[in-house]
């Protein structure tokens, strides 16, 4: 009989024999048709990974032609015999369009029930860590996963008295004699196992006792170790039961624990929102987002009870790493979390400072009703529409209310507000004190939350104009969450502003490196360049996005201003032309084709955007120094200049642009420009 068909599996109360082609539940047979039997070998021989339907097409009825009719068929006998429902999944899962995914948790064992598929992998797993520690970790999970049930299972007289009496040669001593050398374990081994047990457990005793330091003696796979994931957002166990902002919640609680490790570059939320979409290949977002691994998960709420299953896949070849089922009360939701970030730090072998293991399993609330409401809030912030940043701003307040000391809602909400401004929602005189106050406050409650220290420095840089203490705070967020794109996007900004563009150009193309498919990060790159005036590189740039997405208004946007500055007026107005359908109702592009259309010397075109701008200001808040450079351009610097005061008296965001932007050079000899420069602070 061959190796495979010796194979048994057990799941639950289930064990499946290969070579009898027989399943049982609780030691009796079941009942299943043959192709279901094969079907399922199948599915449990690639459990954690997606199954495609061509593959099992291929795998269960060979060169026959099938319908998917017949797949569907066997899948449902396999559900009845395991006593499940598709909108109730706890074994296998349906990816719609694709094909389906083993989730159980699965033990190999040969005829004589010795455990050997989960030790075989362990072994791999401590082979292949990258430190003493790690694999001492590994080792401990060894034992208890493995070993322990294989030297059990027989029934072993003197390890069920000593549990009895408690003497101390039980599991704990057989660990620790196991860690020492093979002799320990050897002299503990029953005469009746099989000698293919007895060898194999011999020989990793051996490797561990040889020292948990094994990886420095074996070469490491050629895939290299895991040093980037993507968390996809959580998707519905059951279709028609979707909550989005729980679902996207998960996913970016998770991130933001596991973007406080050094060693593992972790892709922002806003990179894989796209991913929520019920038909998503999780591998193939993985591929795309260009990293090692991926974290897939599912759910399920019933009332107060949530059932969580996840995957760590790799996503070369999406086989699974790990993977977990819990089912708990929604309450318990941060055990969850706890457990699912501890195992994955731990499947990725990162070496952990004291830091960063309290940071991963830092909990910000206990009160489940405050937690759900700022999982909500985040669904929102992150949608990016004004309608998205004013229902942020509802639910994070109300998460407040429900816990007063919830630094990550506080935290929240200092974003909520920042994105007000920078949108032109609401003007900045309004909403950047009270992120001011929010940030502050989330930093009394938790000075390490990087998220704060980056909302502060936004404050601090936009509004109030405090230069030093922006970059230092700036520099405390990365410093803290060094994974976090988005903080070194913003602080690139902050040092172009400042002038200083070789090391802006730098931070950007880091904030790229963390997020590298991000068009915003691309074309921030362009933007830099643009500011440095190194038009042509920016147009390169600006290509390279619209190569990606042709309907990229900013990208189109910050092409034209490349070209405008450059002097080439007619493509620089087909682009802006291209960017004004493709950015809602944002008054940036349509003030750029005016600028466009008054360098080139049609001003009635100009005028005729300069009036419509000044007929929205009246309705809704818009920059003064948008309008402020449309006069300039026209040369009309009087007006311009009184638009320019009033920017100033608004605290208008946009002039911390006063020092780089190309758009106030028809201004810049003008003493009163001088004098603005020297009212607002920047430094020389």
């Amino acid at each position: 009989m061959s190796k495979q068909n010796r194979r048994i599996y057990e799941f639950d109360n289930f064990r499946l024999d290969v070579a009898d082609r027989q399943l049982f539940r609780d030691r009796r047979p079941i009942t299943l048709p043959s192709k279901a039997f094969d079907l399922l070998l199948v599915l449990i021989e690639n459990r954690g990974r997606l199954v495609g339907k061509e593959e099992l097409y291929q795998k269960v009825w060979a060169d026959q032609i099938v319908e998917e009719s017949n797949l569907t068929v066997q899948v449902s006998a396999i559900r009845k015999a395991l006593g499940e429902r598709t909108q109730n999944p706890r074994y296998i899962v349906t990816v719609v369009g694709h094909g389906y995914r083993f989730v159980g948790e699965v033990v190999g064992v040969d005829e004589d029930h010795e455990v050997v598929i989960e030790t075989e992998t362990l072994a791999r797993v401590v082979i292949e860590s990258e430190s003493e520690e790690t694999a001492k970790e590994h080792t401990d999970r060894l034992f208890t996963a493995s070993i322990a049930p294989a030297l059990l299972a027989e029934g072993d007289d003197h390890r069920i008295a000593g549990a009895e009496s408690g003497n101390s040669t039980t599991l704990a001593g057989e660990r620790q004699a196991i860690t020492s050398s093979s002799v320990g374990l050897l002299r503990h081994s029953r005469a009746t196992r099989t000698k293919r047990v007895v060898m194999l457990v011999s020989a990793l005793a051996l490797m561990i006792a040889a020292g948990t330091a094994a990886y420095f003696l074996w070469p490491k796979p050629q895939s290299g170790p895991i040093r980037s994931i993507a968390v996809l957002p959580f998707k519905p166990l059951v279709a028609d039961d979707r909550d989005e902002s729980l679902e996207m919640g998960m996913a970016d609680t998770l991130i933001a624990r596991l973007s406080n490790i050094r060693e593992i570059s972790v892709r922002p939320i806003g990179a894989v929102r796209k991913y929520a979409g019920l038909e998503q290949d999780s591998v193939a977002a993985g591929q795309e987002q260009k990293v090692d691994a991926i974290i897939d998960g599912q759910l399920q709420r019933s009332g107060e009870k949530i059932r969580v299953t996840v995957l760590l896949l790799l996503a070369r070849d999406g086989s699974a790493l790990w993977a977990g089922q819990f089912d708990e009360k929604f309450t318990n939701i941060f055990a969850v979390q706890d457990s699912i970030s501890e195992r994955v730090a731990g499947m990725l072998a990162a070496k952990l400072t004291g830091e960063e293991k309290k940071q991963l399993t830092r909990q910000y609330t206990g009160n489940a009703e405050a937690y759900e409401l700022y999982l909500k809030g985040r669904y929102h912030l992150n949608r990016l529409t004004d309608d998205g940043f004013k229902k942020s701003l509802e639910y994070f307040q109300q998460a407040i209310e429900k816990d007063s000391n919830f630094a990550l809602a506080y935290a929240g909400l200092a974003e909520s507000y920042n994105a007000l401004a920078d949108f032109n929602v609401l003007p900045p005189k309004e909403v950047y004190p009270k992120s001011r106050s929010a940030a502050l406050a989330a930093l009394k409650l938790d000075d390490l939350l990087a998220q704060a220290h980056t909302a502060l420095a936004v404050v601090l840089f936009e509004y109030d104009w405090a230069w030093s203490d922006a970059e230092t705070e700036f520099k405390r967020a990365i410093e803290l969450s060094p994974g976090d794109s988005d903080a070194h996007l913003q602080y690139s900004y902050y040092l172009a502003f400042m002038g200083q563009f070789d090391e802006a150009i730098a931070e950007m193309k880091r904030s790229q490196e963390l997020d590298p498919v991000s068009l915003v990060k691309i074309t921030g790159v362009g933007q830099i360049l643009y500011a440095a005036r190194r038009y042509d590189e920016a147009i390169e740039q600006c290509k390279k996005a619209i190569e990606m997405d042709p309907n990229l208004g900013f990208a189109h946007w910050l092409l034209g201003l490349a070209y405008m500055y450059k002097g080439m007026y007619e493509p620089a107005i087909l682009a802006f032309q291209k960017s004004i359908p493709l950015s809602g109702d944002s008054p940036d592009e349509p003030a750029s084709l005016a600028l466009a259309y008054a360098r080139s010397g049609k001003k009635a075109d100009a005028r005729k955007i300069l009036d419509e701008l000044k007929r929205r200001s009246k309705s809704k808040y818009l920059s003064p120094t948008v309008i402020a450079t449309i006069h300039g351009a026209l040369g009309e610097n009087d007006q311009a200049f009184e638009w320019l005061d009033k920017a100033y008296d608004e605290r208008d965001f946009l002039l911390v642009l006063l020092k780089v932007e190309p758009m106030f050079d028809p201004l810049r000899s003008d003493r009163r420009f001088a004098e603005l420069v020297r009212r607002v602070g920047l430094p020389q």
